[in-house]
Protein backbone atom coordinates (compact mmCIF):
# COMPACT_ATOMS: atom_id res chain seq x y z
CA UNK A 1 0.00 0.00 0.00
CA UNK A 2 1.10 3.61 -0.60
CA UNK A 3 -0.25 6.02 1.70
CA UNK A 4 0.54 9.89 2.87
CA UNK A 5 0.93 11.05 6.20
CA UNK A 6 -0.12 14.37 6.71
CA UNK A 7 0.00 16.94 9.56
CA UNK A 8 -0.86 20.49 9.96
CA UNK A 9 0.48 23.06 11.94
CA UNK A 10 -2.61 26.03 13.03
CA UNK A 11 -3.26 29.14 14.87
CA UNK A 12 -5.89 27.21 17.14
CA UNK A 13 -8.66 24.61 17.49
CA UNK A 14 -11.55 26.47 15.15
CA UNK A 15 -11.31 25.99 11.37
CA UNK A 16 -14.02 29.13 10.79
CA UNK A 17 -11.74 31.72 12.98
CA UNK A 18 -8.08 30.13 13.31
CA UNK A 19 -5.85 29.65 9.97
CA UNK A 20 -3.45 26.87 8.67
CA UNK A 21 0.08 27.90 9.57
CA UNK A 22 1.77 25.04 7.33
CA UNK A 23 0.97 21.64 5.58
CA UNK A 24 3.65 18.55 6.06
CA UNK A 25 3.36 15.63 3.98
CA UNK A 26 5.06 12.17 3.44
CA UNK A 27 4.21 9.43 1.12
CA UNK A 28 5.02 5.85 2.42
CA UNK A 29 5.25 2.58 0.53
CA UNK A 30 4.57 -0.28 2.94
CA UNK A 31 6.30 -2.67 1.03
CA UNK A 32 10.01 -0.40 1.07
CA UNK A 33 9.88 1.48 4.04
CA UNK A 34 12.43 3.87 2.52
CA UNK A 35 14.72 6.12 5.32
CA UNK A 36 13.58 9.35 6.21
CA UNK A 37 15.67 10.80 3.53
CA UNK A 38 14.38 9.26 0.64
CA UNK A 39 10.55 9.18 1.13
CA UNK A 40 9.02 12.33 -0.72
CA UNK A 41 8.44 15.38 1.28
CA UNK A 42 6.31 18.07 1.19
CA UNK A 43 7.06 21.27 3.79
CA UNK A 44 4.72 24.12 2.90
CA UNK A 45 4.01 27.12 4.92
CA UNK A 46 1.11 29.53 4.03
CA UNK A 47 2.14 33.19 3.67
CA UNK A 48 -0.53 34.80 6.53
CA UNK A 49 -0.53 38.08 7.09
CA UNK A 50 -2.79 38.71 10.24
CA UNK A 51 -3.62 35.60 12.52
CA UNK A 52 -5.72 35.07 14.49
CA UNK A 53 -5.15 32.21 17.21
CA UNK A 54 -5.13 30.88 20.90
CA UNK A 55 -2.37 31.86 22.97
CA UNK A 56 -1.09 28.24 23.84
CA UNK A 57 -0.94 27.96 20.03
CA UNK A 58 0.87 31.13 19.28
CA UNK A 59 3.34 29.93 21.52
CA UNK A 60 3.63 26.82 20.16
CA UNK A 61 3.96 27.82 16.48
CA UNK A 62 6.05 31.22 17.44
CA UNK A 63 9.45 29.78 15.20
CA UNK A 64 7.17 29.10 12.52
CA UNK A 65 5.34 32.61 12.47
CA UNK A 66 8.75 33.63 13.04
CA UNK A 67 9.57 32.52 9.63
CA UNK A 68 6.81 33.40 7.74
CA UNK A 69 7.15 36.94 8.88
CA UNK A 70 10.87 37.63 8.26
CA UNK A 71 9.66 35.52 5.03
CA UNK A 72 7.41 38.57 4.37
CA UNK A 73 9.37 41.10 5.37
CA UNK A 74 12.60 39.72 3.49
CA UNK A 75 14.17 40.29 0.26
CA UNK A 76 15.33 37.38 -2.43
CA UNK A 77 18.64 36.99 -0.82
CA UNK A 78 16.82 36.86 2.77
CA UNK A 79 13.82 34.51 1.79
CA UNK A 80 16.47 31.69 0.32
CA UNK A 81 18.36 31.72 3.53
CA UNK A 82 14.82 31.52 5.75
CA UNK A 83 13.72 28.48 3.40
CA UNK A 84 17.65 26.82 3.79
CA UNK A 85 17.00 27.45 7.32
CA UNK A 86 13.45 26.13 7.66
CA UNK A 87 13.43 23.52 5.16
CA UNK A 88 9.95 24.89 4.30
CA UNK A 89 8.63 26.17 0.89
CA UNK A 90 6.80 29.08 1.31
CA UNK A 91 2.81 30.19 -0.54
CA UNK A 92 0.55 32.33 -0.64
CA UNK A 93 -2.91 30.96 0.81
CA UNK A 94 -4.29 30.30 -2.42
CA UNK A 95 -0.77 29.05 -4.20
CA UNK A 96 0.00 25.75 -1.48
CA UNK A 97 -3.06 23.13 -2.56
CA UNK A 98 -2.25 23.54 -5.88
CA UNK A 99 1.66 23.00 -5.17
CA UNK A 100 0.24 19.85 -3.00
CA UNK A 101 -1.78 18.84 -5.66
CA UNK A 102 1.78 19.03 -7.85
CA UNK A 103 3.58 17.19 -5.70
CA UNK A 104 0.68 13.75 -5.44
CA UNK A 105 0.51 13.98 -9.38
CA UNK A 106 4.95 14.12 -9.85
CA UNK A 107 4.93 11.09 -7.39
CA UNK A 108 2.14 9.34 -8.81
CA UNK A 109 -0.08 8.48 -5.35
CA UNK A 110 -2.99 7.97 -7.17
CA UNK A 111 -2.14 4.99 -9.34
CA UNK A 112 -5.34 4.96 -11.35
CA UNK A 113 -4.92 9.13 -12.13
CA UNK A 114 -4.60 9.39 -16.04
CA UNK A 115 -1.90 11.63 -17.29
CA UNK A 116 -3.23 14.63 -19.84
CA UNK A 117 -2.26 13.57 -23.13
CA UNK A 118 -3.73 17.05 -25.29
CA UNK A 119 -1.26 19.94 -25.04
CA UNK A 120 -4.18 22.60 -24.06
CA UNK A 121 -4.66 20.51 -21.09
CA UNK A 122 -1.21 20.44 -19.23
CA UNK A 123 1.69 22.73 -17.87
CA UNK A 124 5.25 22.06 -17.98
CA UNK A 125 7.65 22.79 -15.40
CA UNK A 126 11.05 21.41 -16.09
CA UNK A 127 10.62 19.67 -17.98
CA UNK A 128 7.74 17.84 -16.09
CA UNK A 129 4.07 17.59 -17.46
CA UNK A 130 1.17 18.43 -15.26
CA UNK A 131 -2.65 18.86 -15.49
CA UNK A 132 -3.48 22.47 -15.72
CA UNK A 133 -5.51 23.76 -12.75
CA UNK A 134 -8.68 24.91 -13.33
CA UNK A 135 -12.78 24.05 -13.18
CA UNK A 136 -12.23 20.86 -14.96
CA UNK A 137 -9.54 19.59 -13.09
CA UNK A 138 -9.68 15.92 -11.87
CA UNK A 139 -8.82 15.26 -8.27
CA UNK A 140 -6.29 13.06 -7.06
CA UNK A 141 -7.26 10.65 -4.57
CA UNK A 142 -5.21 9.48 -1.96
CA UNK A 143 -4.73 7.10 0.92
CA UNK A 144 -4.49 9.39 4.30
CA UNK A 145 -2.90 8.53 7.85
CA UNK A 146 -2.83 10.73 10.70
CA UNK A 147 -3.49 11.68 13.99
CA UNK A 148 -7.20 12.90 14.36
CA UNK A 149 -7.07 13.89 10.75
CA UNK A 150 -10.70 13.05 10.32
CA UNK A 151 -11.15 15.45 13.07
CA UNK A 152 -9.47 17.84 13.20
CA UNK A 153 -6.59 18.08 9.95
CA UNK A 154 -9.21 17.56 6.57
CA UNK A 155 -11.57 20.66 8.61
CA UNK A 156 -8.80 22.95 7.86
CA UNK A 157 -7.33 21.84 5.00
CA UNK A 158 -10.89 22.00 3.23
CA UNK A 159 -11.03 25.19 4.05
CA UNK A 160 -8.47 26.02 2.18
CA UNK A 161 -9.04 26.99 -1.62
CA UNK A 162 -8.51 24.52 -4.02
CA UNK A 163 -8.29 21.64 -1.60
CA UNK A 164 -11.60 20.10 -1.87
CA UNK A 165 -11.35 20.46 -5.95
CA UNK A 166 -8.09 18.99 -6.16
CA UNK A 167 -7.67 16.12 -3.52
CA UNK A 168 -9.90 13.52 -1.96
CA UNK A 169 -8.88 11.76 0.66
CA UNK A 170 -10.62 8.14 0.56
CA UNK A 171 -12.97 7.82 3.82
CA UNK A 172 -10.73 5.47 5.59
CA UNK A 173 -8.32 7.20 7.22
CA UNK A 174 -5.45 5.45 8.89
CA UNK A 175 -4.87 6.71 12.51
CA UNK A 176 -2.09 5.19 14.81
CA UNK A 177 -3.92 5.74 17.99
CA UNK A 178 -6.25 2.40 17.46
CA UNK A 179 -3.16 0.35 16.93
CA UNK A 180 -1.52 1.63 20.29
CA UNK A 181 -4.41 1.62 22.49
CA UNK A 182 -5.17 -0.53 25.92
CA UNK A 183 -8.57 -1.30 25.80
CA UNK A 184 -8.38 -2.66 29.21
CA UNK A 185 -6.50 0.37 30.73
CA UNK A 186 -7.34 3.39 28.41
CA UNK A 187 -10.11 5.64 28.87
CA UNK A 188 -9.35 6.84 25.70
CA UNK A 189 -7.37 6.93 22.51
CA UNK A 190 -3.63 7.62 22.76
CA UNK A 191 -1.85 10.85 22.08
CA UNK A 192 1.02 10.36 20.07
CA UNK A 193 3.56 11.11 22.23
CA UNK A 194 2.11 7.93 24.07
CA UNK A 195 2.03 5.88 21.34
CA UNK A 196 5.62 6.45 20.86
CA UNK A 197 6.13 5.86 24.05
CA UNK A 198 5.05 2.42 24.37
CA UNK A 199 6.33 1.61 20.96
CA UNK A 200 10.19 2.48 22.30
CA UNK A 201 10.06 5.07 19.57
CA UNK A 202 12.43 8.17 20.89
CA UNK A 203 11.39 11.58 21.11
CA UNK A 204 8.78 13.76 21.78
CA UNK A 205 6.02 15.26 19.41
CA UNK A 206 7.68 18.32 18.55
CA UNK A 207 4.52 20.43 16.68
CA UNK A 208 6.66 20.71 13.23
CA UNK A 209 4.12 19.30 11.24
CA UNK A 210 6.40 17.93 8.99
CA UNK A 211 8.36 15.50 11.93
CA UNK A 212 5.08 14.84 13.17
CA UNK A 213 3.87 13.23 10.02
CA UNK A 214 7.08 11.07 10.32
CA UNK A 215 6.54 10.42 13.58
CA UNK A 216 3.28 8.75 12.57
CA UNK A 217 4.81 6.44 9.87
CA UNK A 218 7.28 5.23 12.48
CA UNK A 219 4.47 4.21 14.41
CA UNK A 220 2.73 2.44 11.86
CA UNK A 221 5.98 0.72 10.67
CA UNK A 222 5.42 -1.67 13.76
CA UNK A 223 2.30 -3.14 12.24
CA UNK A 224 3.60 -3.87 8.86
Amino acid sequence: MRYISIDIETSGLDPEKNCVLSIGAIIEDTTKKLPYEECPKFNGAILQREIFGSPRAITINKELIGHIGNYLEGDETKRRDIENISGLKFFEKEEIIPAFFDFLYENCIDEKYETPRISETVRVINGKTYPIIGSKTRAIKINVAGKNFGTFDKLFLQELPWWKKLVIPRQRIIDPAILCCKFDEDDTLPSLNQCKERLGIRGEVTHNALEDAWDVIQVLRNFY
